[in-house]
């Protein structure tokens, strides 16, 4: 039995799920993980989370991982089912990429069978000496962890070879997997656990021959031998709303005959084409939401039964030639991983996904709506690795339209057959919750209690779409799990549906949606601006020798020394007594040691100094070198005389120097703003959402008329003559006081869709209200805030961003010769306030000018 040395801290995994933004099941999980590590258990026997798919394991993962991190355990090893896995991890856990989990203190450092370098560079170097050192994520499927049948080959694209790299000892670092092995503190976390069971001899093996201090078992199909910690089954995900429901789409006497795939096919597609429509209008509602489509998933028999099936769909009256990817074994080339890699892209051509099994565990595209499963068998229809595809919610929360909300599974088989199966159950979560007293069919109309609560805020792990914060979902509160009223306490959620056609019946397509289309005020056509769009990076740049110090180049030399050379001296005895002769140690002898010259000393430096693989040997660090370093320290080096005892302490001491300041280099990281100007209005017209008219102006006295972001007009003055607010007294005064104001030209109310937003960390940005142009010819970014924020640091610090932001455009070549202003407007001030005027000087704005000479 075995302890990790951790402890249960809850302050700090409050602390990580703020951070990373965890779903409540989440964050009792990590609590429930941290309690059984505090504990005793047998590192080799998983701790096994079952977890729905699509619940957000992999922000589990990341939550785990940073807290070990926080205390002290910096090695975590990842071990996925394939490589589709493997690649899709790797993005989840290197910063730059879409994927990326937001919410790491320290970006960690990933080392994969793609690339060994974070670990190369953390073995020239001291492992982890401080908080602020990074997590080193180690990410291998396993089948590269299986012993290879030799070790002679790490070259090639064998699996073989591939297993050998791991093991195979490299001069400049050692044999990774030796190094891991040695490890006390080697977290495994094993990805898809239930792939890795007793059953599996050589992938259990594998994982245990990594002898890791703990091991962490991820899955949503656990076997009843497992040591299962934690359970959030799927029938609770589908009742908190965080997947989609299940719905059974089925002719009621199946699909026969020659023409049966064909006629499944057709069905499949026209539902697709349904939620394309679905998805469009919702889109056109909800401009702020996601750009994403839906998609059809089709699961083949095998590789032959796929390339039929794809061919088909490529051909008249299916999908068009480019818009249909097959991925299996023998269509798995860098082109359609690239394709696979980029689903989820706006620009995705892909409407069709075929596949055989490939793509049952870990592939987490959120565009899957429709299932249609050719030839399978009933039991593995209803399965999580099949069905768990298409859980996820497009747009990271439950919208309220049930065709967008729910996963549509077109089977061959009979609704009866699919659900007469005995593992339909466990699928849900339910086979231990009733014992046995649920049967399949009443399964489809078992509802799990829905608690009474308040609206549902979508966490990161929903809103992790390239880009996008999922932040129109934060301003929809009427959004209720089942589209309309507000579930009471003890209101049931129902946890599968079914839709049966008959034979003949056609699936009906949904018309199209005619929105009201507004256009740009006719007074400010062709009006446009640039906005400043921020970003924020932390950036580490390569080590440079200027940053050694002076005074430290003095510190070190004059700790070199001249110690000299020590003899040992041996003192022969004879013995009489025995006629032998013997030697007895006496005191040693010092001498000088041997001459160098001065030129040899520094030619010795500048040597090992540049053969250090954290130096960069460019034309700056070898001038700051042989310029500046070396010549500092020979000078403030004690040593008159120079002896070959007096160079190796120089050397010793100048590699040491140049050592730690590369250390401290690679622990400080700067913030920098990156400017990226975006013109607006992006378009001259936009839609109004279907259903939504335009509403008169309302007064100052009319507050108790006034509709949160109903769309409201004439504006006079706005670039657009419609505009819709969040509030009234931080948005819709000021923007009559805009509106009304001689000393304004015109405003634009700012709406995410715009694109104007304002990094004010390298995690977080805002959107401001509004930007207005005043007759000086100012540009003002208006943030309208309640009172509440007045000593709100959050908000304190989106303005520090936002003047930083406002200075830099003084020098930013894109805003030459344009002056530009940031204003906050706290309600109780726009209330007071009898003009614009009076408004400035009360919010004591930052602004800057251009100074003619």
């Amino acid at each position: 039995m075995a302890t990790l040395p951790i402890s249960l801290d809850q302050g700090m995994i409050d602390q990580i799920a703020k951070e990373f933004d965890l779903r409540a099941p989440n964050k009792e999980g990590l609590r429930q993980l941290i309690f059984q590590l505090t504990g005793d258990f047998d590192p080799l026997d998983p701790l096994v989370m079952n977890m729905a798919t699509g619940a957000g394991k992999t922000y589990l993962m990341a939550a785990a991982i940073e807290y070990f991190r926080r205390h002290g355990i910096h090695n975590v090893m990842i071990v996925t089912p394939s490589l589709v896995v493997q690649n899709k991890t790797v993005q989840n856990f290197s910063f730059g990429f879409d994927r990326y989990v937001r919410g790491f203190a320290v970006h960690p450092e990933v080392v994969s069978p793609q690339s060994y370098d974070a670990w190369r560079v953390r073995q020239a170097g001291n492992f982890f000496e401080s908080a602020s050192d990074p997590s080193m994520v180690y990410i291998f499927n396993v089948h590269q962890l299986v012993a290879p049948r030799s070790t002679t080959s790490s070259t090639g694209a064998t699996m073989d070879a591939q297993r050998t790299k791991i093991r195979k000892f490299q001069e400049d670092a050692g044999s990774l997997y030796e190094f891991l092995r040695e490890l006390d503190d080697l977290v495994v976390i094993a990805d898809e656990s239930h792939l890795y069971g007793a059953s599996a001899k050589a992938f259990n093996q594998a994982l245990r021959d990594l002898t890791p201090a703990a091991t962490i078992g991820l899955t949503a199909s656990a076997s009843r031998g497992d040591n299962v910690i934690y359970r959030y089954p799927l029938h609770r995900a589908i009742s908190d709303g965080f997947v989609k429901t299940p719905v059974l789409v089925y002719r009621k006497s199946g699909y026969h005959g020659e023409q049966a795939e064909e006629r499944q096919l057709r069905d499949a597609m026209s539902l697709l084409r349904n939620k394309e429509a679905a998805y469009a209008a919702f889109r056109n509602d909800h401009p702020d939401a996601p750009e994403t489509k839906p998609a059809l998933f089709v699961v083949c028999a095998n590789v032959e039964h796929a390339t039929q099936t794809a061919e088909l769909l490529r051909g008249p009256g299916y999908a068009s030639e480019m818009s249909v990817l097959q991925v299996d074994n023998q269509h798995d080339g860098e082109e359609t991983r690239k394709m696979l890699d980029g689903l989820d892209s706006p620009d995705s051509p892909i409407r069709v996904v075929v596949s055989v099994d490939k793509l049952k565990e870990g592939w987490d595209t959120k565009r899957i709506a429709v299932m249609c499963t050719l030839r399978a068998m009933a039991s593995e229809v209803l399965t999580q690795q099949t069905m768990g595809r298409g859980l996820r919610l497009p747009f990271g929360t439950r919208t309220g339209v049930p065709t967008i909300d729910q996963l549509d599974i077109l089977a061959h088989t009979s609704f009866a057959e699919l659900l007469d199966d005995e593992n339909i159950l466990k699928t849900f979560g339910l086979d231990e919750a009733v014992d046995g007293e649920l049967s399949g069919e009443e399964l489809a109309a078992h509802a799990q209690p829905q608690p009474k609560g308040t609206d549902y805020v979508p966490s990161s792990a929903e809103r992790d779409m390239a880009a996008e914060k999922r932040a129109w979902s934060e301003s929809e509160p009427d959004l209720r799990l089942d589209g309309g009223a507000e579930l009471e306490a003890g209101d049931t959620v129902v946890t599968i549906k079914a839709v049966e056609l008959e034979d003949s019946e056609e699936i009906e397509l949904a018309p199209p949606v005619e929105p009201l289309e507004i256009r740009i005020n006719p007074a400010f056509e062709g009006t446009t601006f640039l906005f400043p769009t921020s970003t924020m990076e932390e950036t580490i740049a390569p080590f440079r020798l200027s940053e050694v110090h002076d005074h430290a180049i003095q510190a070190a030399a004059r700790r070199v020394r001249d110690t000299g050379e020590v003899l040992q001296r041996q003192k022969l005895v004879a013995s009489e007594s025995d006629s032998s002769l013997k030697t007895e140690r006496i005191e040693d002898a010092q001498v000088a040691s041997a001459p160098v010259n001065k030129d040899d000393v520094v030619r010795e430096l500048t040597r090992r100094v540049l053969g250090l693989r954290q130096v960069t040997k460019n034309q700056t660090n070898v001038a700051q070198l042989q310029k500046r370093i070396i010549p500092e320290f020979m000078e403030a080096s004690p040593i008159a005389e120079w002896t070959e005892k007096a160079k190796d302490s120089a050397v010793s001491e100048l590699e040491t120097l140049i050592l730690q300041a590369v250390r401290e280099h690679a622990s400080s990281t700067r913030t920098e703003i990156t400017i990226r100007p975006v013109r607006l209005p992006i378009d001259q017209t936009f839609t109004l959402p279907i259903g939504e008219d335009v509403r008169a102006l309302l007064e100052e006295d009319q507050q108790a008329a006034f509709q949160v972001r109903g769309f409201y007009g004439e504006w006079s003055k706005g670039l657009f003559p419609v505009a819709t607010f969040d509030s009234w007294s931080g948005e819709y005064l000021l923007a009559l006081m805009l509106n009304y104001s001689s000393d304004i030209v015109w405003w634009k109310r700012l709406y995410r869709r715009d694109g104007a937003s304002i990094a004010y960390s390298t995690r977080d940005n805002y959107y401001p209200d509004f930007v207005a142009l005043d007759r000086e010819g100012i540009h003002w970014i208006i943030e309208g805030k309640s009172d509440r924020g007045v000593d709100d640091e959050t908000v304190q610090s989106k303005k520090d961003a936002a003047v930083s932001l406002v200075n830099e455009l003084i020098s930013h070549p894109d805003f030459d010769n344009t002056s530009w202003g940031y204003l906050i407007a706290f309600e109780s001030d726009v209330k007071s306030a009898e003009s614009w005027a009076d408004l400035k000087i009360m919010a004591n704005p930052s602004v800057t000018k251009r100074y003619t000479h």
